[in-house]
Formats: structure tokens, sequence, C-alpha cells
């Protein structure tokens, strides 16, 4: 018996991966304490806990953002895999029936998909445009400097205008944090749920690169 390996993903997407993935957990975490300070302050005082943890955030904010440039670069000139087809609207949206059946454990099989099933695809393409969405409605309150280090971006006040005042953006961008929590957890479920199906190390995948073939044990 012999087991067949493939490799699914490059350095280059793994590590554009979990960069992203620590940026938004610091991004949460910081963001619940700039909406409500939870911890104990330090011997410097209030501000001085209040300004690292702003610090934190705002340079998570712009990690996100350059994670998620790298990764359209990727989709369209990675040497590797330029996997932009897979993120086809129309087509996706036919087949999400066939893959939600099959989440569902209506059926017991679905179609082939190369590297992303149509729900999968449909996240991560959301996940592009809710990124955009929270990186403008975060600049749009972004007021002044942290530590002196981080200005905040101009022209940006378009944004409240548009969603009716800093109060309503306010709360846009903290319904956008909860909405990509969820979708985290969906999406995490989905991955370990078709890791644990088929028993192909997709999961694992993520952090080795290799995912075992399919047909691949003889």
């Amino acid at each position: 018996m012999t087991t067949q390996y493939e490799y699914w993903w490059s350095v280059t997407y793994r590590l554009d991966h979990w960069v992203r993935v620590i940026a938004v957990a610091v991004l949460v975490f910081t963001g619940f304490y700039i909406y409500w300070p939870f911890l104990s302050a330090s011997a410097e005082g209030p501000s001085a806990l209040m300004s690292w943890m702003r610090f934190a955030h705002f340079v998570s904010a712009y990690i996100l953002v350059l994670g998620l440039v790298v990764r359209v670069y990727l989709a369209f000139r990675s040497t590797f895999d330029a996997d932009w087809r897979d993120f086809g609207l129309v087509r996706n949206i036919k087949n999400v029936p066939d893959i939600l059946l099959y989440y569902l454990f209506i059926k017991d099989t679905h179609q082939a998909y190369r590297r992303y099933n149509p729900l999968q695809a449909l996240i991560y393409l959301f996940w592009g445009f809710l990124i955009i969405f929270m990186a403008l409605t975060g600049f749009a309150l972004y007021r002044g400097t942290v530590f002196g280090l981080i200005q905040a971006p101009d022209g940006f006040e378009w944004v409240n205008t548009l969603l009716g005042g800093r109060s309503y953006t306010r709360v846009w961008h903290f319904l956008g944090m909860w909405v990509f929590l969820i979708i985290t957890g969906i999406h995490v479920y989905m991955a370990a749920l078709i890791a644990w199906i088929q028993r192909d190390h997709m999961f694992r995948s993520m952090f080795t690169g290799y995912k075992l073939k399919v047909g691949g044990k003889h």
C-alpha cells in the first residue's frame, strides 16, 4: 500500500493565508477592546493601553488589506496556480444547491470541483468585498495619530456621509466584524467537515502544503 500526496498550496499561498488569519484575530480582539475596554489599565494609564490597542488595530488593518492585495495578485499572476477562474459568480451560484445538499447530509456525493467548491469560492469572494468595506469604514472612523506614527488618511469622510454619519459608520463597522466572525465559523466548519469525510488531510494542507491524493492509497 502506498500513499501519494499532492502539493496543494505553495508557501506563498500559505503564508498569505496565515498572515491574514493573524491580522483578523488581532483586529477582532483590539476592536472589541476599543469598543469596550475590558482589560485593566497599565501602570502608564488607561490612555496608554488604549493607544497600544489602537496601534495594533490599525497596523493589523493595513496588513489585512495588503494581504488581500497579494491574494488578488496571486489569483491572476501566480506561477503556481492563477486561480481567478475559480471565483466565477454565475457558475458558483448555479452549483450552490449541489454542494449545500452535501453539507446538509442530504446527498452522499457532490460534483467534482477544483480547489474550491461553490460555497467556498463565494465565501472567499464575499470576504474580499467585506475587507474593503471594513477598511473604508475603519478609515472613515480613524482620527488623529497613534504614538505620532500612524496618521489618519484623508479623503474618507464621504463614507460617513454615505452611511448617514460617524455614529452609523461605527455601527456598520461593528456589524461587519460580526459578519466576518460568523462566516469564519462557517468556513472552518466546511473545511473541517470535508477533511474529516474525505480523509485527505485538506485541513492539514494549510500548514504543510500537501494533501492526500484522491485514489492515492492502493
